[in-house]
């Protein structure tokens, strides 16, 4: 009589299930948890610096551009506050150059855009991310004439500067200046501020 061979099964040692424990997964939420806190808010500060670096670059290519312009066509061009985009806003207290500007060739009446003006370039506004503030002669508009000189409606020397601030008082500041006599503006970064002033 013949012999049924016998079936061994080979006895393998039980695998270990693949994941993570209850314990490493408290230390992982605990460790996210900490990066996140000393992390979020310099990345904010960040975001906000940015704004601010940005919103003061345009706020000084449109100068360079209104003087680029006034030398080009032999002729006053002016820069003024807008919210519409096609008239200059009315004199305000506070400077506010946030929500927009246009630029102009101003033949008419100095610093008021009249039908007969042509629209260089129109800025929209600019996003509640921040503010625009323009102090001393430049709360309402900037007028270059000719030769590349600033000058008020009133024919005297226009001289101020624009503080660019975010909303938070975390991200630096920059301001830019007008340099009286030459129809420069300079840039400067400063230290963050509660305070966003338009001196």
């Amino acid at each position: 009589m013949s012999a049924i061979p016998s079936v061994r099964r080979a006895v393998r040692a039980p695998r270990h299930a693949a994941g993570v424990t209850l314990l490493e997964l408290l230390v992982t939420v605990v460790i996210v948890a900490i990066a996140a806190a000393v992390g979020l808010p310099k990345l904010s500060q960040l975001v906000d610096d940015a704004a601010v670096a940005s919103q003061a670059d345009t706020l000084l290519q449109s100068l360079s551009f209104t003087r680029a312009e006034a030398v080009k066509r032999n002729a006053r061009v002016t820069m003024c506050r807008s919210s519409d985009g096609s008239s200059c806003a009315a004199a305000a207290a506070s400077g506010q150059w946030r929500d927009g500007w246009i630029v102009f060739v101003d033949g008419g009446d100095a610093a008021v855009r009249e039908a007969g003006d042509e629209l260089l370039r129109v800025q929209a506004p600019l996003g509640a991310s921040g503010q625009i503030l323009g102090g001393g002669n430049v709360s309402d508009y900037v007028s270059y004439m000719s030769n590349g000189q600033t000058r008020l409606a009133d024919g005297g020397a226009q001289a101020g500067s624009f503080s660019v601030c975010a909303r938070a008082a975390g991200a630096r500041r920059r301001r830019i200046t007008l340099t009286p006599g030459s129809g420069w503006a300079a840039l400067l970064t400063l230290a963050p501020a509660a305070i966003c002033d338009a001196a």
